[in-house]
């Protein structure tokens, strides 16, 4: 028996209760359904991916150390691994059991009497609660009714599933290891590099022969996006420089398998990515960032602005795809205005680059645009994104009207104030502060 509560975020939102609510009642059932069978690989995997999620909510609320969220993640890997290792336990015997049957001649596939004869159980058998991964269905027989659990074969697709969940949870730990970098252990970058190098070295690729062309690229794009968050955090941790981080990270994601120019979402994750370097170059503490010249290629201001340039160039490929999602469309959108937004913060100290300076106007300008479409464009859909891309649509408008800096600072108190009266001041707070948090607005901004 297996206990599962949906969360996805349109459920969550009916349920109109906070999101780790859902989840902990969600990990409640899970642990159940682990102490009904300890080695039911459903259940291990599903476990982690409430343990994952939980880490996630948990690293968003500003009020809880980060430290709280390495403890479920810690959990979710070590239930991953384990599910891991049962399911190529199962892949070997059944390839076994296939192969034997092969060498005599027998078909592979078991008939509904065999599979009977071999499996079936009385119903007092299975009341004792073995539960398993399948169905319990019932053979009529002139004698007692019996009953054979269906358990779905495991396959190289289910190993790489878990796998890519796997990578998924070390992306959110080198996340937690980014924003934490004075009190993460020294030695946990190294352990994650060491995990993941099993995984992506040797795991994957001998799993990746019979794949999907469409499979290859989903597991291009989960390795792309867990290696760049992986720089990330090394980069910030001191461990390499900005040169090594731009180059390795570029190579994730310029990859045969991945065929970033067709795929939304990979040209999307891709912005994202160009978005952190950028962000990690502005907020690493190194001093040489500060000093170092407009033209340097992979430092300073320069390196902001082209890979924030390159994010755009990204977004607006991926928003001409025939493949795009009405909530990529919104996503694009919202993620170009927060572009323009952060190329002109660059014509700001410390930096006072001069081509965000020139164009500051323009940059605007866009911001504005492009925050009222993913206004307009969500309206049908999360009621979320678009108060916030209305609101950020707002403050856009009244530095249009303010432009310089001493202008800026009352521009957004003006924009301030006009949103204090419709949503209220706590939540004009919070969207100041993540807007901070972000690097749209400059630190000023929160007090």
């Amino acid at each position: 028996m297996q206990l599962e509560i949906a969360t996805h975020p349109l459920l969550v939102k009916q349920l109109q209760i906070p999101v780790i609510d859902v989840l902990q009642e969600a990990l409640e059932s899970h642990r159940y359904a682990l102490s009904i069978n300890q080695d039911n690989t459903d259940a291990l995997f599903n476990t982690s991916q409430v343990l994952t999620s939980i880490a996630e909510e948990y690293a968003k609320d500003d009020h809880r150390p980060d430290q709280d969220a390495l403890q479920p993640l810690e959990e979710a890997l070590e239930l991953q691994s384990r599910c891991l290792s049962l399911q190529e336990l199962e892949l070997e015997e059944a390839l076994e059991y296939q192969n034997a049957l092969a060498r005599q001649g027998a078909s592979p596939l078991l008939d509904a009497e065999s599979l009977s004869t071999m499996d079936a159980h009385d119903e007092d058998h299975d009341q004792d609660g073995g539960g398993g991964n399948g169905e319990d269905v019932p053979v009529v027989s002139a004698e007692e009714d019996k009953w054979f659990s269906i358990v779905e074969p495991v396959t190289k697709d289910t190993l790489i599933d878990t796998i890519l969940a796997q990578l998924g949870t070390l992306t959110t730990l080198c996340g937690i290891l980014s924003s934490s970098t004075t009190s993460a252990p020294s030695s946990s970058l190294a352990w994650v590099e060491e995990y993941s190098s099993k995984l992506l070295n040797e795991k994957l690729p001998s799993l990746a022969n019979d794949a999907t062309a469409e499979r290859l690229q989903e597991a291009a794009l989960t390795r792309a996006i867990f290696v760049s968050s992986l720089l990330e955090a090394g980069y910030r941790l001191s461990k390499i420089d900005a040169e090594t981080y731009k180059r390795e990270r570029d190579a994730a994601f310029h990859t045969a398998e991945l065929k970033l120019e067709h795929s939304s979402a990979a040209l999307i994750a891709n912005a994202n990515s160009l978005m952190a370097y950028s962000a990690a170059l502005g907020e690493a503490d190194n001093p040489t960032l500060v000093s170092a010249p407009t033209s340097a290629p992979t430092s300073g201001p320069a390196a902001r602005w082209s890979a924030l340039s390159a994010a755009s160039t990204n977004l607006t490929a991926a928003s001409k795809l025939p493949s795009l999602s009405a909530e990529e469309t919104v996503q694009t959108h919202l993620l170009r205005g927060n572009c323009s937004l952060l190329q002109y913060q660059l014509g700001h100290p410390p930096s006072v680059y001069q081509p965000a300076v020139a164009n500051g106007a323009q940059l605007l300008k866009n911001a504005d645009i492009f925050y009222r479409n993913a206004a307009k464009l969500s309206r049908n859909g999360d009621p979320g994104t678009t108060a916030i891309a209305e609101f950020r649509a707002g403050v856009v408008q009244a530095l249009q009207q303010g432009h310089g800096v001493s202008g800026d600072v009352a521009a957004v108190a003006a924009a301030r104030s006009l949103f204090n009266q419709s949503r209220g001041p706590d939540w004009v707070r919070g969207q100041i502060d993540d807007m901070v948090n972000e690097g749209l607005l400059p630190s000023t901004e929160a007090d």
